[in-house]
Parts: C-alpha cells; sequence; structure tokens
C-alpha cells in the first residue's frame, strides 16, 4: 500500500469516529429520559402475548367438555389473533403499542427476542436481565442466593449517585430480593412474603392481608400486594430506577390453571394503566420515563406441554421484550431483523439514561442497535 493511500485510510478512519462521537454526543445531548423502570411478567408466553387466548390450551384444561361456556372463553375469545390479544390486554395493544412504544418477539412477524442462557427457568433468565449475562457455570438453580454478579440496579445507583429507595424493586418471588444484588442491601428490595413499612393505614392493612390471603406457593405473593407496595413507594420516594417483578403467570401455568393465566395477563394489563395514568399527571416522570418489560423464560408451544419450560422443551428460549420510550421512536410490532438477545437488556436500560454498561461488565451485551435508530 503507498503513502498516499495509507493517508487517505487514515483520514476516512478518523472521520468515521468523530462522526460516530456526534452521533452518540446528539443521542445524550437531546435524551429526555430520567427514570427507569423495569417490569418482568415471569413466564408469560409470547404465544398469549400476541395472539391472545390459545384456544388449545383452553380446550386442554376446561374440565366441562362446552369450552365455549367457560368465563374465559366469553371474555377473551375473538376470531383473529390481533382480535384475541386486544380483548386479554387492551391498553397495552391500543395505547402502548400504537401510541408510545413497540414490541418484539413475535416469530409470526419474523422478529425473535431469545435467552442466552441454557437453562431456561426462572432465577438464570433474571440474572441473565439483570447482569447482561448468562452465568450457567454460577447460577444453576432457584437457590434464594445473592446474586454471584454485580447487576445493572447496582451499577445505575451508583453512577447516578442515587440513594437506597432510589433504586428500588418490588417483587412477588422472594428470590428476586436476592437476584437483584451481589451486595446486599445494595437495592431497596421487597419481595415475597414481606411487609413493606409505611404509615398509609391501606399499606399497614394489605401488610397483615398478605399473609391471611396465601397463594398455593410458599415463596409467592399476590401479585396485587406488590403492585400496591411498588406503587405506593413510587408516589412517596420517587425513585430513579423501579423494578416491578410480577409472578402470577408463572405459577398458575404450572399448576395447569390457564384460565387463571388468562385472568392475571388481564389484570396486568389494568397494572399498566394504572401506572401509566400516574407517571403521566406527574412532571418528575411524564415524558421523562422509559419502561420496559419483558419474561425470564418462555414455555412449552403446544397444549401438552405449556405449562412447563426448561431446555429440553421447544420455545422455553424464546422470549419477548416492549419498550415505551420518550426516546425511541419505534411504534408496534417489530418486523424481521437481528435477534434480540436477552443479555442486551442491561446495557439498553444504561443507554437511556446516557451510561455505558461494558464500564462494570464488558463481556455484558450491548445496547439494542433498533431502539435509538
Amino acid at each position: 500500500m503507498n503513502k498516499s493511500l495509507n493517508f487517505n485510510l487514515v483520514k476516512r478512519l478518523a472521520y468515521l469516529i468523530v462522526l460516530l462521537s456526534f452521533i452518540a454526543n446528539g443521542f445524550a445531548t437531546n435524551r429526555k429520559t430520567e427514570n427507569l423502570i423495569l417490569i418482568t411478567l415471569d413466564g408469560l408466553r409470547y404465544q398469549e402475548l400476541f395472539n391472545g387466548l390459545d384456544l388449545g390450551v383452553l380446550k386442554a384444561t376446561t374440565k366441562s367438555k362446552k369450552v365455549d361456556e367457560s368465563k374465559s372463553y366469553k371474555k377473551f375469545w375473538a376470531e383473529t389473533p390481533k382480535q384475541r390479544r386486544e380483548k386479554l390486554m387492551p391498553f397495552f395493544w391500543g395505547e402502548w403499542m400504537k401510541n408510545q412504544g413497540s414490541v418484539a418477539g413475535n416469530p409470526k412477524k419474523g422478529s425473535l427476542v431469545r435467552l442466552s442462557n441454557r437453562l431456561h427457568f426462572s432465577y438464570p433468565g433474571y440474572s441473565e436481565i439483570l447482569t447482561g449475562r448468562a452465568r450457567d457455570d454460577l447460577i444453576k438453580s432457584n437457590d434464594k442466593v445473592l446474586n454471584p454478579n454485580p447487576t445493572v440496579l447496582e451499577f445505575l445507583r451508583n453512577k447516578l449517585q442515587l440513594n437506597q429507595k432510589e433504586v428500588a424493586a418490588f417483587a412477588s418471588w422472594d428470590v428476586i430480593g436476592v437476584a437483584v444484588q451481589q451486595i446486599s442491601g445494595a437495592v431497596f428490595t421487597n419481595a415475597g412474603y414481606e411487609s413493606y413499612s409505611h404509615s398509609d393505614p391501606d399499606i399497614q392493612a394489605l401488610n397483615k392481608l398478605q399473609f391471611e390471603m396465601l397463594t398455593p406457593w410458599d415463596s409467592v405473593r399476590h401479585d396485587e400486594i406488590t403492585f400496591r407496595f411498588a406503587m405506593t413507594h413510587l408516589k412517596s420516594y420517587r425513585p430513579r430506577v423501579l423494578y416491578l417483578s410480577l409472578g402470577e403467570t408463572d405459577d398458575w401455568a404450572h399448576d395447569k390453571r390457564y384460565d387463571r393465566v388468562l385472568a392475571a395477563i388481564s389484570r396486568f394489563d389494568s397494572y399498566f394503566v394504572e401506572l401509566w395514568d400516574w407517571l403521566q399527571s406527574d412532571s418528575m416522570y411524564r415524558n421523562k420515563t422509559t419502561i420496559l418489560i419483558t419474561t425470564d423464560h418462555g414455555r412449552g408451544d403446544i397444549a401438552l406441554n405449556w405449562h412447563t419450560h426448561s431446555a429440553q422443551i421447544k420455545d422455553s428460549k424464546n422470549t419477548w421484550l416492549a419498550v415505551i420510550s420518550p426516546d425511541s421512536p419505534l411504534r408496534g410490532e417489530w418486523e424481521g431483523g437481528e435477534p434480540v438477545v436477552m443479555d442486551q437488556i442491561a446495557a439498553t436500560l444504561c443507554r437511556f439514561v446516557g451510561l455505558d454498561y461494558s464500564e462494570q461488565n464488558p463481556k455484558a451485551g450491548k445496547p439494542i442497535k433498533t431502539l435509538f435508530q
């Protein structure tokens, strides 16, 4: 290569670096997001999210042969997938996906979201989301132990210089209380059957009620309790980072109660309405908050195995992801494009507030480029 050609190549590379820096700084300058809300809906299949009620599963789980007389059928059935999903989650598919955000993970549209961990159950999935990296060598069970890896919540608290209650995690499953942190107390947590200290008489009543209205599961309380505590914390302590982890979709599925799964999904949609209305009423959060919603794993894709998930069950690795953000112009369903990997979520959250997650974990997945184009 002659010197002239070599010099021109160097000039072009320098120009490219300056251009990329300009683009990155432009995003940082124009960025609106100041607050982050991460929501996970445990084990919610992409099949229900994108297609609504699965008639094959409903038939397999309805004791009466007259499926069309069941409450679930009457409430959620319609002829087309679009109509069914809008019956199940009218706010999500109406206001949010039409006017505020986008959702990836519908294989019929050529959009894929998948796990990188190979275990395809809860703690490995949550850790992948929260740390930006699958560590199958370290997290091999759902045991209630502190995360062996530093999490994005810890990183955000440190970089944004927030106090403990400004980075808060509320969860129905008690294991989330340790999954969100490597160092105990780094993040404010309330998970499983745990009281939430607050002066509000309604919260004090809920503290008592959660121990009187037990679920069928020892480690998972009702999502209603979790949501009420989270909303109270949001209003009282104004966190910049809030993580809400809801769990009944997974537990009712394991119990093969498809009717309860559908009811839980419908209830999630009502939570979204309440959350959104409050965010829009408050100047600290209105047009300054990015919400990312996803799940920790998929599950079986047919009536015989819809209720379970593992490395051996097809579709357990396939998930979905929705983003509602003032900094992402995408609307509705994603079509085609590169697959999204769940280990990209941590870096994506950080990118929305102008931070580089690779400072904490250089091996973590990169931000999802499509969201910022």
